[in-house]
């Protein structure tokens, strides 16, 4: 398994106490069982035989989170859901000098992931985009942004830009944003683009299941993406460090199954 987080300090999910949250949560709604068979199904796949979808050889699929942002920093500071907790209103948030330099030391993971990528796929959110090009840096095939691979809205740091202002920042970069309609994230339907409401369950659920039916309709058999914790962790059952790269086979029917390799390492900057 390409399996490597490469910040050097281990950063919240969601943030700190946000996956203890999620999972209290998800045992009041009947969601932890699934979730807990989801890992261990995903573990168990890695000594057995990994499934082929019909007609060929299964797809490989690299997968990425972003890097340590402005938000995960508060997070820390303020575990979301804690008595007074406020939205610190950081929009669109951006990473970090530490999520930066994360980035850039996951370059080196993400040059060597094998079999190469044949497109890069990457969530509209600013942060990935700015993972994207750090860790990518080296890539020189197709990109996509994908509006499907963004983050589920809990706070202001999920609520995105409309393609004006992403062409704005990104003038010159390998990223087009026609496709984009002015509201590409859940607002509950308003007007208003600042709206911040929780997008709910099943509609996210349903939002990776396409997101899901997507990758596996596409031409290429090996793709990246770099997306956020909530969309990886909906989409593989497991949780992911910033930064952290994985690597995953989907058989025919879109499951996943984490990809053997004897290179398996776990690498911070420093050799730590």
């Amino acid at each position: 398994v390409n399996r490597i987080p490469a910040d050097s300090t281990r950063s919240c999910h969601k943030p700190c106490c946000w996956f203890d949250t999620q999972m209290a949560i998800a045992l009041l709604n009947g969601r932890r069982a699934a979730i807990i068979n989801a890992s261990a199904q995903t573990r168990a796949g890695m000594v057995t035989q990994i499934p082929v979808a019909a007609g060929g050889s299964p797809k490989v699929i690299h997968t990425m989170r972003h890097g340590t942002t402005e938000m995960n920093i508060y997070l820390t500071k303020n575990p979301y859901g804690s008595m007074g907790f406020k939205d610190p209103l950081f929009y669109d948030t951006r990473l970090t000098p530490q999520g930066k330099a994360g980035a850039q030391a996951a370059a080196s993971t993400a040059k060597a992931l094998t079999p190469k990528p044949e497109v890069l796929v990457v969530s509209p959110l600013t942060r990935a985009m700015q993972t994207a090009d750090l860790a990518f840096a080296h890539y020189d095939g197709p990109v996509l942004v994908e509006p499907l691979a963004r983050e589920r809205v809990w706070l202001s740091s999920d609520v995105g830009r409309p393609p004006s202002e992403l062409r704005e920042e990104f003038q010159g970069s390998r990223y087009t944003f026609d496709h984009l309609p002015d509201i590409w994230w859940y607002n509950g339907g308003r007007r208003d683009p600042k709206h911040v409401v929780l997008e709910p369950e099943d509609v996210f659920e349903e939002r990776v299941e396409k997101f899901r039916h997507w990758l596996l309709q596409r031409p290429e058999r090996v793709i990246a993406v770099v997306a956020h914790w909530g969309l990886l962790m909906q989409l593989t059952g497991e949780s992911y460090e910033n930064c952290e790269i994985r690597s995953w086979q989907m058989c025919g029917e879109g499951k996943l199954t984490p990809l053997r390799s004897l290179s398996t390492l776990w690498r911070r900057p420093g050799g730590q």
